[in-house]
């Protein structure tokens, strides 16, 4: 009868099992996700840094498409007026003025001198003035354009009040009446009796209508 040999096999050595680590301190795990938490920072801090305008695709876009406002344009400046022409000097003692004479016939007079005198002849028609004093001029005469006549009915005075002045004609070496040619001159004088102070002498044209007037001084 045979013996069974109860007697155990030798065992395989025991290893024991391999200790698994959690998930999440493995390599595989760790390294990613601290790629992705590292991400998820930097890209709130960049967010946070910029405009609101700015983080926003839509209002760039819509920013970018609205037209640029033209810029404002300076007022423009009114025109200015043209300045008026100046009116022609008055005439002055002196000084040579165109005097115009109808049908384009033109006088070129010159008060030569305006002087206060009590007497305008030696001749025995003399007399004293009535008005106080008497305003002597010496005139000159030539033609501008055409021809003209001189005549010392042409001119007529009157004083600061209004006053008409009475003319003289028998002032020693008084203005001739008659034509006076293109490079002719007559000159003579004329005499008012007219009160002392400033006057203002009148000069006619041959219808006797007012053409120019002088201011003389008192």
């Amino acid at each position: 009868m045979s013996h069974q040999n109860f007697e155990s096999a030798p065992s395989a050595p025991i290893v024991p099992a391999p200790i698994r680590r959690p998930f999440y301190k493995k390599k595989r795990f760790v390294i990613p996700a601290g790629v992705l938490l590292l991400g998820i920072v930097l890209g709130s801090c960049s967010s946070a840094g910029k405009p609101v305008g700015d983080s926003s695709p839509i209002a760039s876009a819509a920013a970018s498409a609205a037209p640029a406002e033209p810029a404002a344009q300076p007022a423009a400046a009114p025109p200015s007026a043209a300045p008026a022409p100046a009116a022609p000097a008055a005439p002055t003692v002196g000084t040579p003025f165109a005097v115009k004479m109808r049908n384009g016939d033109v006088a070129r007079i010159t008060i030569v001198s305006a002087v206060r005198t009590d007497a305008v002849t030696t001749t025995a028609f003399a007399t004293p003035p009535k008005n106080g004093t008497y305003l002597l001029l010496d005139v000159l005469w030539e033609t501008e354009a055409g021809k003209t006549s001189s005549n010392p009915l042409y001119f007529s005075a009157k004083d600061a009040a209004g006053r008409k002045a009475d003319l003289n004609m028998f002032a020693d070496n008084q203005l001739g009446s008659g034509e006076v040619l293109p490079g002719d001159k007559s000159r003579g004088f004329i005499a008012f009796d007219i009160a002392p102070g400033a006057a203002t002498v009148m000069i006619s044209d041959p219808l006797l209508q007012e053409a120019a007037r002088i201011q003389i001084p008192g």
